[in-house]
């Protein structure tokens, strides 16, 4: 499966890895972040000019419309009504197949407040609820995005923001990088899967005297 390791950087072939109903792109375990560096250091860019959520998402998020607003500031509007565009789209790529956008208030995302935070999220945690119960999947997951079904890379700001640039040369593969929003979508069974394939492989293919530097 691995074709060289040239140093700290390894290289995997294209072949398929899928898990459950979803293809894994190769880039999640042969491309990665340096020491240090990843999506944790998040600098909200990617939600600048709003987002798509699947049409249930945003139902959920406006059921609990009061409990969000109170964790908005000066910047963000508290009128649900001019939270979503009113048009709604046909993608599959979403659960109920329809998606629609977060509106844009202030020069950026209808819930991005003025530190960068989103507001679901804080809502979320700060009323005892799991960080992500009320978040948009693929707000959740950027930089990963998916596509027909095809868990992958999304090159939207590759080199343009360091927590959403990834390398052949690499500390840490992405697919570590983003364990949380893996096993978000995947499961803990389904990520212990994606853990094992990128062992088996490193280790078939490194030598012995290698192998603890690189897994």
């Amino acid at each position: 499966m691995f074709n060289q390791l040239q140093g700290n950087t390894l290289t995997i072939d294209s072949s398929e890895l899928r898990i459950k109903q979803y293809t894994i792109s190769p880039e999640l375990y042969r491309k990665g972040y340096p020491a240090g560096r990843g999506p944790c250091g998040c600098t909200s860019v990617c939600c600048q000019e709003g987002v798509y959520a699947d049409v249930k998402e945003r139902d959920r998020i406006l059921e609990h419309r009061e409990m969000i607003a109170k964790h908005m500031d000066e910047t963000q509007t508290k009128d649900e009504s001019l939270w979503f565009e009113l048009d709604e789209e046909e993608d599959a790529d979403f659960e109920s197949g329809r998606c629609v956008g977060t509106q844009v208030v202030n020069g950026k995302c209808a819930f991005l407040d003025k530190l960068g935070r989103c507001s679901i999220q804080v809502a979320a945690a700060g009323e005892g609820m799991h960080r992500w119960a009320l978040k948009p999947t693929f707000c959740i997951l950027f930089p990963l995005e998916v596509s027909n079904n095809v868990i992958q890379f999304d090159d939207l700001l590759d080199e343009e923001q360091a927590c959403c640039s990834i390398d052949a040369e690499f500390d840490v593969p992405m697919f570590r990088a983003c364990k949380d929003e893996l096993i978000h979508i995947l499961g803990e069974d389904g990520y212990g899967e994606l853990e094992t394939f990128y062992q088996e492989r490193i280790r078939s293919r490194t030598p012995v005297h290698q192998q603890k530097e690189v897994v």
